[in-house]
């Protein structure tokens, strides 16, 4: 595995969070990698700084019910793996803004990687890339990204046999083809299913549709185990567009100086 996946589990590797098998791949990486193992001695003095400073500090109670009431929804919680979103609740619906190839494979890659990891389907509708490209891109995290679409866990699908199955766009066709496929999943086994659906086909005859389709997944993803991440090409986004976006999802990644931010419209 690459040396930014190993990083982002860094942390729970000291807390021993990750399951036996996951902690095995690090220690195996570890073994070898001279600049991770830098980074988990990084890890280790700021942790302990943090204790040494702050261990004497009292949590209000107010803080505890919060935590014990989430634990409760424990379940409800999944990895993202997306570093700038880490844990995400069924039922969540996300946006990308993202300006080239290079930017959308940076966050579906280990958004698909970690879906699979948790036993869960997942679907990639393509649109600026190629379905070998989305193969190869996986491959950097999953080497037998094939086993999975052979058994369908995997799924990579054209926006034109998704969004367009009949020529134009059907909103409600739409919808309910995200619900079917997420009911087979759970009937196949897995624990849900994550989605990640490109729009850069769209244009302007059809946005207002397309963001017709995007509230209703909001009133109809509630309660279900599947987690949705739409992505939109930057610049082709008016300032109108992306705030339509922005109203149409509870979170909204974007790039600034190389760095993924992320905000919280809801």
């Amino acid at each position: 595995m690459e040396c930014k996946y190993i990083c982002k589990f860094l942390c729970a590797y000291l807390d021993e969070e990750l399951s036996l098998e996951k902690a095995e791949v690090i220690n195996e990486h570890l073994s070898w990698c001279n600049s991770c193992r830098e980074e988990l001695e990084i890890q280790l003095v700021l942790k302990s700084l943090v204790h040494e400073r702050f261990g004497y500090v009292k949590a209000p109670d107010s803080l505890l019910i919060s935590v014990i009431s989430e634990l409760e929804h424990a379940e409800e919680y999944r990895e993202s793996g997306i570093q700038a979103l880490d844990l995400i609740r069924w039922g969540t619906h996300v946006a990308q803004l993202y300006k080239d190839k290079e930017d959308l494979k940076e966050v579906l890659v280990p958004y698909i990687s970690m879906g699979l990891e948790q036993n869960e389907m997942c679907m990639w509708i393509t649109c600026c890339i190629s379905e070998e490209e989305v193969k190869e891109s996986l491959k950097s995290n999953i080497s037998n990204i094939q086993n999975y679409i052979d058994k369908g866990q995997l799924r990579i699908i054209s926006y034109k046999d998704w969004y367009l199955k009949n020529g134009c766009f059907d909103c409600q066709c739409t919808l309910e083809s995200s619900f079917h496929i997420s009911k087979q999943a759970i009937s196949c086994g897995y624990s849900g299913i994550r989605i990640t659906g490109d729009s850069a086909w769209l244009d302007e005859s059809n946005w207002s549709n397309f963001m017709k389709y995007e509230n209703q997944v909001n009133a109809s993803m509630n309660g279900q185990k599947i987690l949705i991440l739409c992505t939109y090409v930057e610049n082709r986004c008016s300032h109108d567009h992306i705030t339509d976006v922005i109203n149409t999802h509870k979170y909204v990644l974007s790039k600034a100086e190389d760095s993924w931010m992320i905000k919280r419209t809801c």
